[in-house]
């Protein structure tokens, strides 16, 4: 937020204004129903994180997430936000101070991009030099031209629309965001585009998000920590990916990660976050750039038929030889 928007608003904001969340024994009883949507459900998301809700249909992911903002009433249980019951809330004012990302984005069509961005803003009451600056703004953080806010949601592709979805979601500075399956209607090669550029806007702004996704791949790359859920709402585990992958709590959670759970661990960690001792000296073989994922550098390798590579950085300048033993041995790690 610039200094100009801090001072209309009567303080500064620190740079990190998220709220902690937490599920306290939360249950989802449907009438008629034989068993709970979500039985028990208790686990705790620092501030700043994302927690992915992940799981087989008719685990109660998305009715986990819908009742944080109170889009779906809780049966026993709470959860609280920042340290407050979100049961003590009006859901009208609850669903303002949290952002809501879906598949389908939901942007109004007869509305410009500007407009759509602007739209709890104006719920908020605030003046329109304070909400045309926040537009502004969020055009530049989420990679938009500032033309842009003139458009309509037909002139965009799926991905810029997606993108707009997400700056209407952080247009009040929310301290919460609720995302379910935000990219799962993207074609794959702009679906990881927009991972991609996710993380590194998440990388600035530090949200407290609640991610749900049917895709454990996704939730391995997206998550801070990451929950499997059950068929009934019960939670298998809740860890963060390293761990999940490397100690999965039963064989529910083995099964559901998949039997390629080694080539998994290899894509939470980067070229770059190996110490220098993890490499040889440069020895020929193809170019592997210090930014691949360890996974993405094995395909590399193998698809050359090379058993080591020479690993450059930005600059093209050779940093040393990274093997398929190494790669393997840090699989098993």
């Amino acid at each position: 937020m610039s200094i100009e928007t801090e001072a209309q608003n009567g303080a500064a904001r620190t740079p990190s204004h998220a709220a902690p969340l937490e599920f306290r024994d939360v249950v989802k009883r449907y009438p008629g129903a034989e068993k709970p949507a979500v039985n028990e459900l208790s686990l705790e998301v620092p501030a700043g994180e994302i927690c992915v809700l992940v799981g087989p249909s008719g685990c109660g992911k998305t009715t986990a997430m819908r009742m944080v903002n109170r889009m779906i009433d809780i049966t026993d249980g709470d959860i609280l936000i920042g340290g407050k019951s979100v049961r003590d809330r009006r859901p009208s004012e609850l669903r303002r101070e949290i952002g809501y990302v879906i598949q389908q984005i939901g942007l109004f069509p007869h509305k410009t991009i500007g407009e759509n961005i602007a739209t709890v803003p104006h719920l908020l009451g605030w003046d329109k030099r304070r909400t045309d600056a926040r537009v502004e703004e969020l055009l530049e953080l989420i990679g938009l031209p500032a033309d842009f806010r003139t458009r309509y949601p037909s002139q965009l592709s799926g991905g810029q629309r997606q993108r707009v979805g997400v700056a209407r979601a952080l247009a009040a500075d929310p301290p919460l965001m609720l995302m379910d399956e935000p990219f799962g209607a993207i074609d794959p090669i702009n679906r990881d585009r927009l991972q991609n550029e996710f993380l590194r806007l998440q990388a600035e702004i530090r949200k407290t998000i609640v991610f749900v996704t049917h895709d454990i791949d996704e939730a391995i790359k997206m998550g801070d920590r990451i929950a499997i859920l059950q068929v009934g709402g019960k939670l298998a585990q809740y860890a963060p990916p390293s761990e999940l992958l490397l100690h999965p709590a039963n064989d529910f959670v083995e099964d559901f990660v998949g039997a390629d759970r080694a080539l998994k661990r290899l894509a939470l960690m980067k070229v770059a976050d190996l110490p220098q001792d993890a490499l040889g000296s440069a020895n020929g073989g193809p170019e592997i750039p210090h930014d691949l994922s360890l996974r993405d550098a094995l395909s590399d390798l193998l698809q050359h038929g090379a058993m080591h590579g020479n690993v450059i950085d930005a600059q093209g300048r050779p940093l040393g030889s990274l093997t398929v033993e190494t790669l393997a041995r840090l699989a098993k790690s």
